[in-house]
């Protein structure tokens, strides 16, 4: 096996481990009444570019830090412009930063805690798990 597909399954497991974290995440917030949506979207959405990377990995490519040049790069290397799951990665890259950095906007101080709910969490949950089944498909 070649190190760069070896890389790309490593990374798959990965993208699979960090997506039952979030899962275990939004498990806890529910059980105990916590408001951890943002950790459950920030974590999910590590999942999704963990499962990108695996993509690029497989075509014996560098795997690019930026995380918008990860998506393109996937994009270019598939030919996926008008896959629904290419826009379900661009829409959660949005998010991400809103998941991560206490913001001031305007006369306000924006907060993750405050930004994501359950039914967020719940989307982005679905969501990955369905990019990531769609990226096994790519791999195959």
């Amino acid at each position: 096996m070649e190190i760069r597909e070896k890389q790309a399954q490593k990374y798959l497991e990965e993208a699979e481990l960090t997506l039952d974290a979030a899962k275990a995440i939004f498990d806890t917030a529910v059980a105990k009444n916590r408001n951890l949506y943002a950790q459950v979207i920030k974590t999910a959405y590590d999942a999704m570019e963990q499962a990108v990377s695996s993509t690029i990995a497989k075509k014996n490519k560098i795997i690019p830090k930026d995380h918008p040049a990860k998506i393109i790069k996937l994009v270019n290397l598939y030919d996926l412009k008008e896959e629904k799951e290419v826009k379900i990665l661009f829409h959660w890259l949005k998010e991400r930063g809103k998941s991560q950095y206490v913001d001031i906007k305007g006369n306000d101080v924006s907060t993750p805690h405050e930004t994501f709910d359950k039914e967020d969490a719940e989307n982005i949950l679905n969501d990955t798990q369905d990019v990531i089944e769609f990226i096994k498909e790519l791999l195959k």
